[in-house]
């Protein structure tokens, strides 16, 4: 059944749909958009029970491109979530202007035009917000989101620079919406295979997911550091948030997935590609230090076991990865994995199960959505991104990253 249709099914399920903010803004830094500039862009969704946790994930992410890339411009386009100035004041305390505010909704046409009137090469482009496998991601209405079968979604890779990736920082798009989007933009697209939850740094220095009983008895967020930023950022009041897969199987109301991954895979149709995103990616993600373009490769590496590794509430499958990064395992055990159940085989372009979902059963009150597997391969997406990571690391140190 056609995915549209499945969505429409689900309103007649639920009846009518919670209220939703009817407007975005878009903010930039520098106030003023210099064209043919190397861009940056974060784009947030509406939150709904998230609140402004998808904008504040976009602001931080934000502050560390301002802190890797002084060089580039920052926009931010968000749909608003509770109130105007309350985000508008946030926005002015990260250092960002207000272009533009727009009583209408998000919508997949505003935001492509928002992109191309920027006249900039965007460098990268992250989405902060909802997803899910039937109707794609959430700009701001709950049912005509933005998916691989619009006619809009094409034209999102024609700002794209040629060094560009993206990320979908969002549940469930690495099942369809990932590797659509980059086959369609031939630029380098991160998703994941199951939720995504917040993080948020801890006193021990460590990210965690945030919720309660999800990071160790007696830790609280950090307040003061610098461990995130060169410069000092206070991160109390949510202020320090990033988005990461969890490490287990999704398991929710429209969907019961049997297998999944813990860090957001990379799709790519072009192969050379693959190792500068991986490492462009590793340099603009919040993590436990701050990266520049003259880190070391010990340097660069510390942060890729914080991604590409569980970020487990007792440390245990977080220290065997890494431990297993210093010593090369993956590149001996092809099938090395950290995930807590069975995880998803892919090769660059596709993965070896999919996920299939029945309108009828959620019309019946059934969850609509499952995997189904096409072959039976083994998981060697672990391994094979790490050795994509080392090449990308040997390119890095050599000064042939086109960044």
């Amino acid at each position: 059944m056609n995915l549209k249709l499945l969505a429409g099914a689900f309103l007649i399920v639920a009846g009518a749909w919670s209220q939703h903010s009817k407007a975005y803004f878009i903010a930039s830094e520098p106030a003023q958009i210099r064209a043919g500039v190397p861009t940056d862009v974060f784009v947030a969704g509406f939150g709904n029970d998230q609140g402004t946790q998808f904008l504040k994930a976009a602001i931080l992410a934000a502050k560390v491109s301002r802190d890797r890339f002084p060089q580039r411009q920052r926009v931010i386009i968000s749909a608003v979530n509770e109130s105007f100035e309350n985000e508008k004041n946030m926005l002015a305390s990260a250092g960002f202007g207000f272009r533009k505010a727009d009583k209408d909704d998000l919508e997949k046409g505003r935001l492509v035009l928002a992109l191309q009137y920027l006249n900039s090469p965007v460098t990268s482009l992250q989405f902060f917000g909802h997803a899910n496998t039937y109707n794609g991601f959430r700009l701001q209405s709950k049912t005509d989101r933005l998916d691989q079968e619009d006619a809009e979604f094409p034209q999102i890779g024609s700002v794209l620079a040629p060094n560009a990736f993206v990320v979908f920082h969002s549940c469930n798009s690495g099942w369809l919406l990932a590797p659509a989007a980059a086959k369609m933009w031939r630029r380098p697209v991160f998703g994941s295979f199951n939720a995504a939850d917040f993080q948020e740094m801890m006193t021990d220095g460590k990210w965690y997911y945030h919720d309660v009983g999800q990071y160790p008895e007696g830790y609280s967020r950090i307040g003061n550091t610098t461990r995130i930023t060169r410069g000092s950022i206070e991160c109390t009041s949510l202020k320090c948030m990033r988005l990461k897969p969890v490490n287990a199987a999704y398991q929710d109301s429209f969907g019961k997935f049997s297998k999944g991954l813990g860090f957001y895979k990379v799709f790519s149709t072009v192969d050379s590609l693959i190792p500068q995103a991986l490492i462009h990616y590793t340099l603009l993600v919040p993590s436990i230090t701050p990266l520049s373009l003259q880190s070391s490769r010990e340097e660069v590496l510390s942060v890729v076991k914080d991604w590409m590794c569980p970020g487990d509430k007792s440390g245990n499958r977080r220290n065997a990865c890494a431990q297993a990064i210093d010593n090369k395992t993956f590149e001996s055990n092809r099938t090395l994995n950290f995930f807590q159940g069975d995880a998803v085989a892919c090769t660059n372009t596709t993965c070896f199960t999919t996920i299939k979902c029945n309108a009828f059963k959620a019309i019946v009150g059934a969850v609509p959505c499952k995997t189904k597997e096409l072959d039976d391969q083994p998981s060697t997406v672990f391994s094979d991104q790490m050795k994509q990571i080392m090449k990308g690391l040997d390119q890095f140190e050599k000064g042939q990253l086109s960044l």
